[in-house]
């Protein structure tokens, strides 16, 4: 179950390369995460994102929206589901996905920022309802964790 928010600056993309963004980020996420294929586990993967107005952010102390293009990803993953090469391929994956939404030629650079948080587990409430591993386990289809999820 991750819950992705990207922040960009506002009109970064247009209305079509927002949408291709999200769809482009959903999928390396699920790839990256083990999520299942199920459209009930798919459906677990949220991803927001958030335009900051021009001129609200600055870059060492510059406004940085007409020469680059940064984009800050927030992640939140339940505790235990990623690995350290699952977390290193999770950025590298959502890097890419972000990269190729940028059109060819644009002369602006991107400039990711990925931080990925760790939810300790019973700290994650769905429908007021606190989950653990398993739960998420059950629910997300995490392929690699399915074995520990069965002798928990």
């Amino acid at each position: 179950m991750p819950d992705i928010t990207l922040t960009l600056p506002a009109n970064a993309f247009d209305a079509a390369t927002r949408q291709r963004l999200l769809q482009a980020v959903h999928d390396a996420a699920v790839r990256a995460s083990g999520l299942g294929a199920e459209p009930a586990q798919q459906r677990l993967c949220w991803v927001m994102l958030q335009e900051i107005a021009a001129g609200h952010w600055v870059c060492g102390g510059q406004d940085i929206g007409a020469r680059g293009i940064p984009c800050q990803v927030e992640v939140r993953i339940p505790q235990g589901v990623l690995d350290a090469q699952q977390r290193a391929d999770y950025a590298l994956h959502l890097h890419d996905a972000i990269a190729g939404c940028v059109a060819p030629g644009d002369p602006r650079v991107l400039l990711s920022s990925i931080v990925m948080t760790d939810i300790a587990d019973g700290h994650w409430a769905a429908n007021g309802r606190l989950w653990h591993l398993n739960d998420f386990v059950q629910a997300a289809g995490y392929g690699h964790l399915q074995s520990q999820s069965a002798t928990a």
